[in-house]
């Protein structure tokens, strides 16, 4: 399966005035139509201002998928640009349902893994200022997905997502994401889930410190 890049985005964090106030932020990012190097930390040109709730090997490639935009140009009567969710990459035709945790990508000369889900950030709100937007992706599941990065290479705008290998436990990153949202208590489910050696070490520890409060 291959699918193809929509817009290709970096950024490096600025201060910018939102809502009134200075924010320090790399959420804003431009795409760019030459080729970038995409390294295990992401794209050379592109940057995270938080590096305790962002950016890291585990979170080094943002992808947003371009068929959610029509939904929230639809919800709040506005035309999103993208990156309109801070991703590195928009794509078109591949949502959370439709990737497993662990699953392995070809990208240009890079090869990307499947991480863990995107969680709401508050800078989402922010930057479009509309206070409910993380609550809406919170309700939806429209939150994007993260990859490692398992081989550096460059990646071209106009490069497509061509998938090499699907993990065998096929655990979606909206099942992962509705767990860790919506189905809180669920002890079995995230017992289950702490067992995917390809989902990322932060999200395995919030999943342990549940159930150790669960008992």
């Amino acid at each position: 399966m291959t699918y193809r890049i929509f817009s290709l985005n970096v950024g490096k964090p600025k201060i910018y005035q939102l809502e009134g106030k200075d924010i320090r932020t790399g959420f804003i990012k431009k795409p760019i139509y030459k080729p970038s190097f995409l390294t295990l930390t992401g794209f050379e040109e592109d940057g995270q201002a938080d590096l305790i709730n962002h950016g890291g090997e585990e979170k080094a490639l943002l992808l947003y998928p371009k068929d959610h935009y029509l939904f929230w140009n639809k919800q709040y009567n506005k035309t999103f640009s993208y990156p309109a969710f801070g991703e590195n990459i928009t794509i078109e035709g591949l949502t959370e349902k439709d990737v497993f945790i662990g699953d392995t990508f070809q990208l240009g000369e890079a090869k990307i893994q499947v991480s863990q889900p995107r969680q709401p950030c508050y800078k989402i709100a922010k930057t479009h200022g509309i206070k409910e937007m993380p609550a809406v992706v919170t309700e939806t599941g429209y939150s994007g997905f993260y990859f490692r990065v398992l081989k550096e290479g460059t990646v071209k705008p106009t490069d497509e997502l061509k998938k090499i290998k699907e993990d065998r436990n096929r655990v979606t990153s909206f099942e992962i994401f509705d767990c860790l949202f919506h189905d809180r208590k669920n002890k079995q489910r995230m017992q289950n889930y702490l067992q995917l050696t390809g989902l990322a070490a932060n999200v395995k520890a919030t999943l342990q410190k549940r159930i150790d409060k669960l008992g």
